[in-house]
């Protein structure tokens, strides 16, 4: 059987460990990862052994970088300006391990994918979905949209709901969730790219951090705080899109809503539904945030 040698070589200690420890979670029989710092042992390696992918930094010389011989070659880039050689392929340093893995033993790599993976950030789009009606299935159209989004670029999934059945549908082991990520915007430590890459699980295509626990801790949240964390990610990710799966418990609700360049509102056909819509509707318009129905696409749920 073939072994395809996948060899990590990236002076970012800390990052490329991370990397290194999601990526061989998973294991499979024909892939073998390899971790080095310095080029000289990925050299040496490459001697001894045949390298089917080479992944490195940027920050790599890149006549370092040349003389390693590798089936295909990857650099780990923030964005479209760096320069590579010839054969070498970009891949957005700030994105899930799953999706560095992907693209790495993706048997044909497009390059309008690659260079759209490494384009500069220029600010992506927030997606609203919100309703005043409960219990029709809101989430589950939420992440249906989400992964029909994912399969043509990098999407984000956020559940900002008080209750939102985290054990349901989201069965990954990852304990971190988006208190935490909270808490490093809070702190200011870090990239908050390299954060969300090393929290983020992966429903399909669609990347997801998963909700809070706890009510109170996200009540405690300011919408400054929301609104912030939002535009962080649009900045500093990958992701073009970000979908938020909006409760009645969050602070600043209608001014997130305002934010949302679309907003998704299901609805069921049923009188008392009917009546809590034109509520919404209403106080919408009474708060002078008339701008969201003007985006607001509603959507019948069956």
């Amino acid at each position: 059987m073939y072994v395809k040698n996948v060899v990590i070589c990236d002076s970012q200690k800390q990052y490329s460990e991370n990397l290194f420890q999601v990526l061989t979670k998973s294991k499979s029989p024909e892939v073998q990862f390899y971790l080095f710092h310095s080029m000289q042992d990925a050299e040496q390696f490459a001697k001894e052994k045949k390298i089917y992918a080479l992944l490195t930094g940027e920050e790599c010389p890149k006549e370092k970088r040349r003389q390693i011989p590798a089936v295909r070659k990857f650099v780990l880039v923030q964005d479209k300006r760096s320069a590579l050689e010839d054969g070498e392929i970009g891949v957005y340093r700030y994105q899930s391990a799953e999706a560095i893995r992907a693209q790495m033993l993706e048997r044909r790599v497009k390059r309008k994918e690659t260079q759209r993976s490494t384009r500069a950030r220029r600010g992506g789009q927030l997606i609203g979905v919100y309703s005043p009606i409960h219990r029709i299935g809101k989430t589950r159209f939420a992440l249906a949209l989400g992964k029909k989004l994912a399969e043509r670029e990098p999407v984000l999934y956020l559940n900002l709901e008080g209750y939102a059945g985290s054990s349901y549908y989201f069965t990954d082991p990852t304990e971190q969730t988006l208190a935490d990520l909270i808490y490093y915007l809070r702190q200011e430590k870090g990239n908050l790219g390299m954060r969300i890459s090393m929290m983020a699980g992966q429903l399909e295509k669609l990347d997801y951090i998963k909700p809070m626990p706890y009510i109170l801790d996200m009540q405690a949240i300011q919408k400054e705080e929301w609104l912030q964390l939002f535009q962080q990610i649009l900045n500093q990710c990958i992701y073009e899109k970000i979908i938020l799966d909006l409760g009645d418990s969050v602070n600043g609700l209608f001014e997130i809503l305002e934010a949302c360049h679309t907003v998704y509102t299901p609805y069921i056909e049923e009188r008392a539904a009917m009546t809590k819509l034109a509520e919404y509707t209403e106080n919408l318009r009474k708060t002078g945030k008339e701008q969201v129905l003007e985006k607001t696409i509603q959507k019948r749920m069956r």
